[in-house]
């Protein structure tokens, strides 16, 4: 069996309906939890290594990158602490946290596939009184009572969204005064013009990419200071270069699981798009931290 492939990305009404069709996507579901191991779908941080040495699988460079944001809240989370994440795919950060530090995480998610997924995992792993999954777009959280959580973490999540602005803005009404922001988000460089991302941005069905510049604008433009940012931009060239390999190498496996030839040499190119716009200094990603 061969699974359809999704709508033609670039012809989405919108942003947030193309996210969803490539998500719920048979194919695009098989891909994430065969690559990245069904669990987490974020970039990861990969330690140096030399060509001797193997480089660690894709899940755990993964699992690096929620160890780093974590690491960053301060004071740690608790369990009278209520977390968001937004655009959570399988919920694999918003379990960690709940077993780590016993606090409640709602995973909000537009995927009515990867949520599924996440309820699974969640009842599996025995989360489901600490992690929630509430399906809607972080443009429109509307179900989220205001002034209802105190951390907001989302991971390479925003670049989907073509109204940054209106994110922060629901940001700052659910947060709690003094609330904080972990994310991390696939950017443009600094001057970099969008016709230069044409590669990456047609891939995603998507006019623009946020700035490092342009997130310090939105947040603090609704009143959130910066406390900090760790520039890890050099892993987009190495996370995106380790996904091809493992693809390539398990190309054979993807296609018995029935993801459609179509998907596979479109991620193919999708991936290369990435990997040069990392290696060519175009694209940046790191950790952002701000607190209202």
């Amino acid at each position: 069996m061969t699974f359809p492939d999704p709508p033609s990305l670039p012809q989405a009404a919108d942003a947030t309906a193309t996210a969803r069709a490539y998500y719920d996507s048979p194919s695009a579901d098989t891909f994430y939890a065969t690559i990245w191991g069904g669990s987490h779908i974020n970039i990861g941080i990969y330690p140096s290594t030399s060509p001797t040495r193997t480089p660690i699988p894709i899940p755990t460079a993964s699992l690096l990158t929620i160890y780093h944001m974590a690491a960053l809240l301060f004071p740690a989370p608790t369990f009278h602490t209520n977390i968001l994440d937004m655009g959570a795919g399988y919920g694999g950060a918003a379990r960690y946290l709940a077993k780590t530090y016993g606090c409640h995480v709602t995973c909000l998610n537009l995927s009515q596939v990867e949520n599924a997924r996440c309820k699974m995992l969640n009842v599996q792993e025995g989360l489901e009184e600490l992690v929630s999954v509430e399906e809607g777009s972080f443009e429109d959280a509307s179900a989220l009572e205001n002034a209802s959580f105190d951390v907001v973490w989302s991971q390479d999540a925003f670049l989907h969204s073509e109204d940054r602005w209106k994110v922060v803005g629901e940001i700052a009404r659910v947060l709690r005064p003094r609330g904080e922001v972990v994310f991390t988000d696939p950017m443009a460089r600094e001057g970099v013009k969008m016709g230069e991302l044409e590669g990456v941005l047609e891939r995603l069905g998507l006019g623009s990419l946020g700035s490092l510049g342009g997130y310090e604008r939105d947040f603090g433009g609704r009143e959130f200071e910066r406390v900090g940012w760790e520039d890890w931009s050099g892993m987009l060239e190495v996370h995106y270069a380790r996904t091809l390999e493992e693809m390539e190498g398990r190309e054979g496996e993807l296609r018995g699981k029935g993801v459609s030839t179509e998907y596979i040499e479109n991620m193919k190119v999708g991936l290369r798009h990435w990997i040069e716009g990392g290696r060519s200094g175009k694209l940046c990603w790191g950790i952002q931290h701000f607190r209202r």
